[in-house]
């Protein structure tokens, strides 16, 4: 199964919050994990933001710096392309999401993937109306 994460899906891959467990068994039954053009960059973002906020030590910092570049070579990355920008631009039209969010979601249509998983409601709705089969991560 080809699996679209977005970036507040993938996080949980690093860190231990709610729904950890469930981002990880997809990780596992995927044949491909596919992440939009700008999803590592606002990796690194949310990973400095806890690392100011926990004075998370830089060994520990760097550690998972390590994982995400190591997965990253294994991921199918889409590239930006008018075809991503036109389906970013559908999602914008038909739901509430953020210019970054909708991003993830042309991709993840772009790339004709299996399923699409978020743990953003807004996207999540717009990813269904334009034809995503698509998971909602929820907080347990």
């Amino acid at each position: 199964m080809k699996i679209f994460f977005d970036t507040s899906a993938l996080l949980k891959r690093y860190l231990p919050e709610s729904g950890r467990d469930a981002v990880l068994a997809l990780v596992a039954q995927a044949a491909s994990v596919v992440a939009a053009p700008h999803c590592k960059v606002e990796l690194y973002s949310a990973l400095n933001r806890v690392r100011r906020e926990t004075q998370a030590s830089e060994a520990s910092y760097r550690d998972t710096c390590a994982e995400v570049e190591k997965n990253f070579a294994e991921m199918q990355v889409v590239l930006l392309s008018a075809n991503v920008e036109r389906s970013a631009i559908r999602a914008l039209e038909v739901s509430s999401m953020r210019g970054m969010d909708a991003l993830h979601v042309g991709a993840a249509l772009a790339a004709g993937v299996d399923l699409f998983v978020t743990a953003d409601i807004r996207q999540f709705n717009g990813a269904q109306a334009l034809g995503l089969n698509a998971t909602l991560l929820k907080d347990v």
